[in-house]
């Protein structure tokens, strides 16, 4: 007659490393990888996936809002995996685990502040990477050989079909309640808030190609309002940067508080929700004149970003600090 399953051994001796093992495997580990699965939903936007997925797979043309759902929904498959089919769990788990962990090495490297494990909730890369790192060994050497966390021969059926049951459910919800993208306020704004926006509902641009371009026939000129009409007039900047963005008014008050060095279009660069209300820094440029980008969008554009124009032409278009201005003609 076949034994009820449990998911913590009796206690006894020699069974305390099982009973640790078998709760990270189907507890612990599954509800770390469920929480972050849940607040990537709950945000919905790409705008938040790790730095060096943006970096890497935005480069290569990767739809970066396919790249979310899918990683939702591996992450829930992992999940109700680990919980539903023990034999099974340590494999995942170990799996899923060293899946992230090149991932993080590369967050960490591009000095992000999150590591967009958990949507808007920021963490840094480092205390996650050192997470992941001590649940993937507990799963190597203090799981390895538990005979609750066996792998069978063959799977029992109901496993496997709740399992199969609980995987088609993940793809609908990851690929489903993500898909909306405009949150209600924006939509709420009308039409005209979404369709002056890439129809990707994001936009990650590639500085590299903007050099010998003119700005105007950008794809990002056509978004922004409020473009000044003289932009082939002459040298200029373009100083795009976010309302609570440090840098950006630390640049500012370095640069272009009293005599600017070049007529200089400072471009305010929203979230996907809007323009933010709390931590606004000052707005200290008086001779920029004012244009914007959008809500609706997400804008991959790590601000300050300063582009400088000759008689129209895309000169110079990097991501500056205060401390490395690229792009500036210091007078």
């Amino acid at each position: 007659m076949e034994q009820p399953m449990t998911l913590i051994e009796e206690d006894g001796p020699g069974n305390l490393r099982s009973s640790v093992a078998v709760l990270l495997a189907r507890v612990i580990i599954p509800l770390w990888l469920g929480t972050g699965a849940v607040l990537k939903i709950m945000d919905g936007s790409p705008s938040n996936l790790p730095a060096a997925l943006v970096k890497w797979l935005g480069a290569l043309g990767v739809d970066l809002r396919f790249v979310l759902e899918f990683s939702i929904a591996v992450e829930l498959i992992v999940v109700g995996v680990m919980i539903l089919v023990p034999g099974l769990a340590r494999l995942a788990g170990i799996l899923m685990l060293g899946s992230f962990l090149p991932v993080l090495i590369g967050d960490v490297a591009l000095g992000a502040s999150s590591c967009g494990c958990f949507g808007a909730v920021q963490i840094p890369p480092w205390v996650t990477l050192v997470t992941d790192v001590i649940f993937l060994i507990a799963l190597l050497l203090i799981a390895r050989g538990v005979p609750a966390l066996k792998m069978p021969r063959s799977l029992p059926t109901g496993q496997v079909v709740v399992a199969g049951l609980w995987s088609v459910l993940s793809v609908a919800v990851a690929f489903g309640l993500t898909s909306s993208g405009i949150p209600a306020e924006i939509e709420s704004n009308g039409p005209e808030a979404v369709s002056s926006g890439p129809a990707e509902g994001y936009y990650l641009p590639d500085y590299d190609s903007w050099i010998g371009q003119s700005f105007s026939q950008l794809d990002v000129a056509r978004w922004i309002r409020g473009l000044p009409a003289d932009l082939d007039d002459g040298q200029q900047y373009m100083l795009f940067y976010r309302k609570d963005c440090e840098h950006c008014h630390e640049l500012m008050e370095f640069f272009f508080t009293e005599e600017l060095p070049l007529p200089t279009t400072a471009v305010a660069v929203p979230d996907r929700a809007g323009f933010p209300t709390v931590g606004v820094q000052p707005f200290v440029c008086a001779g920029c004149r004012l244009a914007e980008l959008p809500a609706g969008v997400d804008w991959f554009l790590q601000t300050p970003v300063l582009v400088k124009l000759a008689d129209g032409v895309v000169e110079c278009a990097a991501e500056v600090t205060a401390d490395n201005p690229t792009c500036l003609d210091i007078y």
